[in-house]
């Protein structure tokens, strides 16, 4: 009988177990939902023994393109609150090797030759896998052969081993109720080692926590909220409110912003296909019709739309909303 070569558990001899492992993955994008998950997990024993009553890996994949507020916040309350509680962190960068090399960063895959190119919510979303979670697949498959009796192999055999002698991988994911929409359906999963090891599990759901009960939890141990998780030049925080924020609070990267969109525009103005930007649209009428509507034709409306709008008004709204909201995991 021939095996099938996309069957790597077949290859490698393994009947997988169906129970849990001692393992618990928490993905931490160092937003509100992922932060609310790791402090219950230390402050709330019942919530700790359901989801993560053993070992705990809390990994943040570094974008490239985070808010420099994320970044402090990992800093000044993540890494210390992990340190003090024994918990392993890690930050997951591109230079550690476990990012695609055409997905160093977000801005970084843009700017690749031969055409330079931008993230628009017209096109196909692919950097939430490539830059969040396959550098986290890709870390943890070492991780375990360093932390297990786990001989060294590649692609993704020691998910197997792993699945065989230890049981399945609890994997952490931080969305809200109210979010469900964002949740893969376990029975589509197409890629056979993780169908075979890896159990995700959504406990913000499973405890009936919404984005406001999250906020209020966080408040209630006395900590900072962070900023909802999302790239600072992610094509689906181009909204007029996002906008206005990014422009009044850190006008030298909303530049650049418009710089990368113009040189995408630049780059494929000779090309018979629809030259879109960031937001994915084009001028109807008038003497641009047939032309994208930029990030600054984008800010312009919102201007107009938000005279009044104070940067305190934006900060407010900043922090009260969800993330990438186009993502499924």
């Amino acid at each position: 009988m021939t095996i099938p070569s996309s069957n790597i558990f077949a290859q490698a001899g393994v009947e997988i177990q169906n129970t849990f492992s001692d393992l618990t993955v928490l993905s931490m994008g160092l937003g509100q939902d992922s932060t609310t998950i790791l402090f219950k997990i230390v402050y709330d024993a019942e919530f700790r023994a359901r989801y993560a009553p053993e070992k705990l890996l809390v990994l943040f994949s570094d974008t490239g393109n985070e808010h420099p507020f994320t970044y402090q916040y990992r800093d000044e309350v993540i890494i210390p609150f992990c340190e003090e509680h024994g918990i392993e962190f890690t930050t997951i960068s591109s230079d550690m090797g476990y990012h695609a090399p055409s997905w160093k960063s977000l801005v970084y895959q843009w700017e690749i030759p031969p055409r330079a190119n931008i993230g628009s919510v017209a096109f196909h979303k692919s950097c939430t896998h490539q830059l969040k979670l396959n550098p986290q697949y890709n870390y943890v498959e070492k991780w375990l052969m360093e932390n297990y009796d786990i001989p060294k192999m590649a692609r993704k055999r020691a998910y197997a081993y792993f699945a065989k002698y230890f049981g399945k991988i609890r994997w952490l994911v931080g969305i809200a109720k109210g979010e469900e929409k964002r949740v893969q359906d376990a029975e589509k999963e197409t890629i056979a080692w993780k169908k075979q090891s890896v159990i995700v599990e959504y406990p913000l759901l499973g405890v009936g926590m919404d984005r406001s009960a999250c906020q209020a939890y966080i408040k209630s141990l006395g900590f900072q909220l962070p900023m909802p998780s999302n790239c600072m030049f992610c094509p689906y925080g181009s909204n007029h409110l996002e906008l206005l924020w990014l422009y009044h609070s850190y006008p030298d990267r909303f530049n650049e912003w418009v710089q990368l969109e113009q040189n995408k525009l630049n780059a494929w103005s000779d090309m018979p296909v629809k030259n879109l930007g960031v937001c994915g649209k084009l001028h109807k009428d008038g003497e641009r019709r047939g032309e994208a509507v930029t990030l600054l034709d984008v800010l312009e409306e919102a201007k107009a739309k938000y005279p009044n709008m104070q940067l305190e008004d934006l900060q407010e709204y900043k922090w009260s909303h969800g993330h990438c909201v186009a993502s499924k995991y």
